[in-house]
């Protein structure tokens, strides 16, 4: 694990561009409750096992693989499920313009890649070694700006790009028109493309993806029924509960009763 000591440089102004924090992984992740957020941007995924985040009132799960993105100051908290939590993570200051260009607001999720992960960890080796400040910050810079670049291509495909904006806003009261927005079409092109491509309408996969995070939330959590619904984007418990039924044959409450 390496941990910057040089308190000049880790102030919410750093005298460089750019810092790299910390940058590590932990087994057995303990529980995470920051009310005022982390002093740094927060880059976290999951090693092995599953674990609970939330953040601003949206909870979910993250499984191996998975991960999520924190702008400094962001309350959120995680903890982990039933089972192992291991976690890795890279903190940083700076580079403010670069998640500007890419519109990044308070948090997101995303999958972390074989590569990305092999080059966060080559990243780790190389500032517990004989690096400098000036060295670190440089290459700190190259891994967040390569990462970023490549999750947010625009060389994805629309499809993968939807998919990925279901998967970080699943929570929210989303329209066609925000979707097709996020991929430059207009809400019947987006319709028409998307059915083509994957087989299932939009609004479809956003029901699975929703009900996915319940069930993952119904193994996982505390939270009631309703919290759940509400979570995953259904205003109206009765109609998370219809939708539930009709996708697994058991209400909220039976599935989570026969998995306890």
């Amino acid at each position: 694990m390496f941990v910057e000591i040089n308190q000049k440089y880790l102030t919410p102004e750093p005298p460089l561009p750019f810092v790299v924090c910390t940058v590590g992984q932990t087994t057995h992740q303990g529980a995470i409750v920051r009310p005022e957020g982390c002093p740094y941007h927060h880059v976290i995924w999951v090693l092995e096992g599953e674990g609970l985040f939330s953040y601003k009132g949206t909870a979910f799960t993250l499984s191996a693989g998975e991960g999520v993105f924190c702008r400094r100051g962001v309350p959120h908290r995680y903890h982990s499920g039933d089972g192992p939590f291991d976690t890795a993570w890279f903190t940083f200051l700076g580079a403010e313009a670069v998640l500007d260009y890419y519109h990044i607001g308070n948090a997101f999720r995303f999958t972390a890649s074989p590569p990305m992960q092999a080059a966060c960890e080559e990243l780790r080796i190389f500032c517990e070694g004989n690096s400098t400040m000036i060295s670190r910050s440089a290459a700190g810079y190259s891994w967040l700006t390569a990462w970023l670049e490549d999750w947010f291509a625009p060389s994805v495909p629309a499809a993968v790009r939807v998919r990925r904006y279901l998967e970080a806003h699943f929570s929210e009261p989303l329209t066609l028109e925000q979707i097709a927005a996020q991929v430059r079409m207009s809400k019947y092109a987006l319709c028409r493309y998307y059915k083509e491509n994957q087989g299932i309408s939009v609004m479809e996969q956003l029901k699975r993806i929703r009900l996915a995070k319940a069930r993952q939330l119904l193994r996982c959590s505390t939270c009631n029924i309703e919290e759940i619904g509400w979570m995953c984007g259904y205003e109206s418990p009765s109609y998370f509960g219809k939708l539930f039924r009709e996708a697994t044959g058991q209400s909220p409450r039976e599935y989570r009763r026969l998995r306890l």
